[in-house]
């Protein structure tokens, strides 16, 4: 009887605690929200100094790799290929999410075509491919790559075949594929 008595006498001090963890909580949450939602629109409008992103990391709800890609991008866009490159080995390193590391290889793999490394854009495609066997973009890049390069065309024909790779089965998403194992270096 003397812990129910207890409990009982500090439950308002409980109640009280518990609405301001509650609350401290949605607070975290929306304030994270809006600084990812003001790093995109800041991204999008070519405004590549904001800080937002790095303000977003401090969060207790922080998705370090949608961040990480977010990061990427944003050092994309203002043309820094090495941190983006470094970003985007962070999303595939270290997320679980199939669609950012998805991302993250298509954006490597157009990393690469800019450096002037083919070969190695034409396995982050693949690796992107893998991914999620739709993805128009990088079938259409892959194709691309495979027409102003005919010496990577896995066929005899100079086609490229776009069919998933044996082995392509749900639970194999997830897993890093052979073709992103080795980084370039930039």
């Amino acid at each position: 009887m003397g812990v129910v008595a207890y409990i009982r006498s500090i439950r308002v001090y409980l109640l009280i605690i518990g609405g301001l963890c509650l609350f401290s909580g949605i607070y975290q949450k929306y304030w994270y929200c809006d600084l990812i939602g003001e790093a995109v629109k800041a991204i999008e409008e070519n405004r590549l100094d904001q800080q937002y992103l790095e303000r977003a990391r401090e969060s207790l709800f922080a998705s370090e790799e949608l961040i990480s890609y977010d990061m990427g991008v944003r050092a994309y866009r203002s043309n820094n290929l090495k941190k983006a490159t470094e970003h985007f080995y962070d999303v595939i390193d270290k997320g679980d999410d199939s669609f950012l590391k998805k991302r993250a290889y298509y954006n490597l793999g157009n990393i690469l075509v800019q450096l002037e490394l083919p070969k190695k854009a034409v396995a982050m495609y693949r690796e992107s491919l893998r991914l999620d066997p739709t993805d128009w973009e990088s079938k259409y890049n892959l194709e691309r790559l495979y027409a102003f390069y005919p010496i990577l065309s896995p066929d005899e024909g100079g086609q490229a075949s776009l069919e998933p790779e044996p082995g392509d089965e749900k639970g194999d998403r997830g897993q890093m594929g052979h073709y992103g194992a080795d980084r370039p270096d930039i």
